[in-house]
This record gives structure tokens, sequence and C-alpha cells, in this order.
């Protein structure tokens, strides 16, 4: 009885699967809104470390720093709030501050621990730009200005993609068609999200209009630099990312990249899904804080880091976002990386700060939220 229970499941999902998308399915069973524990429901490759550990400093003197910060709160009560109370107010599982490199601030919430894993989502976006800079460092790539079928040969017979260069992709100025909501299942976002055949989904999407029109944020674009890194290093790109980050940088622990499938065709989930420690995520902040250089060695060109953190709006990019970083004020020549639920690696250079931010399923704050809440903070220290 139970094995023709089973074959009846079987059918069953196979036809459900005819009508509806296998992805949709799979974000519904999963609970739809993407979270901090869907990593346990996709495959993953490992990032190892290696050692010596970089440790970043504890600092005494701002042992109290949770009680003297006050925050005004979303409700803008004329009342602050401690920086404690904060963090607990609003969904907050990880908040660090550092600044020059000592550990000034450190809160955990609902269980999480300094040794927990938190999961990035379009947080991990500056990685993949990050190991772009490195392969045009290293001279695999010639220049961000080339176009991408000199990498990708597959789509030299899709009408208009010739003109695609991978500073459109690093810029999201491709044109390609993309929809972009994580919180609707039958999105193009989310069935990158949730979906297993992410080779096949590169090949099928077409063009919206021609590069260089109009800045439209797409996950298929950073998928794209995957792959393209995949292609000019002959291997993976969570190899790429051991060795040229992870390692050198002194990470505390491995970190894990979610796949699509767990067959010779996956690819990571490159426009998300990086899975580490939060104090790990600070140490990509602090490596463009010192201009890409890490103890006296070189990991990436100060070049390539300038380029990054300044407003380009060449080609119709935003003023706001460039190689996958957000640009803050000119004021405060801020910038930072940015994801889903207020994920935020926030790098303030005038006073060397670096502020790491995670949280889960809250959708209703909007990231000049937190900017604004960051700015608080850091005028009080």
């Amino acid at each position: 009885m139970k094995s023709k229970q089973l074959v009846k499941y079987f059918f069953l999902s196979l036809l459900l699967c005819s009508l509806i998308s296998c992805d949709i399915l799979r974000s519904l069973r999963y609970g739809g809104i993407p979270s901090q524990s869907d990593y346990k429901h996709f495959p993953q490759r490992i990032v190892n470390n290696e050692g010596p550990v970089y440790n970043f400093f504890k600092s005494s003197k701002d042992s109290h720093l949770g009680t003297k910060i006050g925050v005004i709160n979303r409700d803008f009560n004329s009342t602050n709030v401690s920086l404690d109370s904060f963090t607990t107010l609003h969904k907050t599982v990880t908040f660090l501050i550092i600044r020059n490199d000592s550990i000034v601030y450190e809160k955990y919430n609902k269980g999480y621990t300094s040794n927990s894993l938190v999961s990035s989502f379009s947080m991990a976006k500056p990685f993949v730009s990050t190991l772009i800079g490195i392969a045009i460092d290293e001279g695999k790539i010639k220049s961000e200005n080339d176009f991408i079928v000199d990498y990708l040969p597959e789509f030299k017979n899709k009408i208009g993609w010739e003109q695609i260069t991978i500073k459109n992709l690093l810029q999201h100025t491709s044109g390609i068609r993309f929809t972009d909501s994580e919180l609707d299942p039958a999105s193009d976002n989310a069935a990158f999200y949730w979906g297993d055949n992410l080779r096949a989904r590169m090949l099928n999407l077409t063009l919206e209009c021609p590069p260089n029109t109009k800045f439209r944020y797409s996950s298929e674009n950073t998928l794209l630099l995957g792959y393209i890194i995949e292609k000019v290093t002959g291997g993976t790109i969570s190899k790429y990312l051991e060795d040229k980050i992870w390692k050198p940088l002194g990470m505390e622990a491995p970190a894990a990249w979610s796949l699509d499938r767990k067959d010779a065709k996956a690819i990571e989930k490159s426009f998300c899904c990086l899975e580490a420690r939060a104090i790990d995520f600070a140490k990509l902040g602090r490596l463009y804080l010192n201009g890409g250089n890490w103890n006296g060695k070189q990991i990436l060109s100060k070049k390539w880091v300038e380029l990054s953190t300044h407003s380009d709006p060449s080609g119709n990019n935003k003023h706001f976002y460039n190689n996958n970083w957000g640009i803050g004020p000119l004021k405060y020549g801020s910038y930072f990386a940015v994801g889903l639920f207020g994920q935020y690696l926030y790098m303030y250079p005038e006073k060397n700060i670096i502020i790491v931010r995670f949280g889960d399923r809250e959708t209703s704050y909007h990231p000049n939220y937190w900017q604004e809440v960051f700015l608080q903070i850091i005028d009080q220290m």
C-alpha cells in the first residue's frame, strides 16, 4: 500500500509540474519567502579557509556602546532607544561594528552566535565583482569593457547579446529582460533562487532593450559574471573565491555557496546564497577600506577598488550603484553591500568603520532606512 501511495504521489507531482512551474512548487514547499535557513534545502560547495586566521581586536573601552548609543526608532518616536534594544526590536540576528580593526560592538539574537553561519542574499554580489576585478588584474579577463560573447561563445547566436559588455553586467545596464521580485513566486528572480537548471535559464532569457539604455537590477547579470569566472579560471567560482579571497584574508571558518543542483551541471547561485560567519563578511569590507591591500599584499588593485566605490553614471547607470556596490551620499564617502531583509556590509571610510547587519524575513524595511540608522550610529562614535 505504501509503495502504491508513493507511485501515486510521484505521478501527481509530475502532473502538477506540467501545469505549474516546478520552481514555484519548490518555492511554496519551503514557505515562498526566502529565509536564513534556505541553504539547508540547497546543495553546496565548500569554500575552505586556511591559517593563519586574521582576528580583529576586541575593544574593552567600548563595552557599553550598546547602551550609550541611541537610535530613533522606525516610528519616529521622539525617545531614543538604545542600540541593544534597537537590534532586538528590528529582528536583527547579527550586528557588528568594527572601527580601526577593533570590534567595538557585537550583538547576536534569536540563537545566533559568533560561530553561526549567516546566509547572504544580494550581499554576495560584491564578492563576485571583486573576483572579476582580480581576474582582470591577473589578465584572465582583458577588460571590463570586453563583450561577454568573447568569453561565452554560446551567446553569439542570440541577437543583440554581442553588444553586452562585462561592465554592463556589473552595472546592471545589460538590457536583459528579468522580473526581480523575491516575494513573487512566478518572477524570474524566484525561479533563479529556487530553480535547479540555471545553465538552461541563462540561455533562454531575452533582451528587453539594448545595453546602456537603462538600469535594470537583475540576478541574471551576476549569474553571468559567475559563469564568466568559471570559464576563464577553468574551475568553479567557489574555488576562485577560496584561492583569491577566503584563504588570503585569513577567514575564521569555511564558507559554503549554494548550488542549483547536485550533478555535474551544478552552478553556484552567484547572485546570492554565500553562507559564512558575519565576521568573515566584514573582512571584505576591510580589504576595500585598505585599497585592496591585505597586510602588505595587494589582493585587488587599488584602481578596481576606487572604480567600484565611486559613482559612475556612464551608460545610463545609476549614481547610487556601481560594480554591485551601493554608493552612499557624496558627503560621507560611504559604500555598501546590501541584501534582502536589511542585510548590510557598510563601510564609512572617514572613520574607518565597518558595520555588518543580518536580519531574517522582515520585508518592510527600505534600504534607505538602514543607511539612515547607520549614520545615526556613526555620528555618535
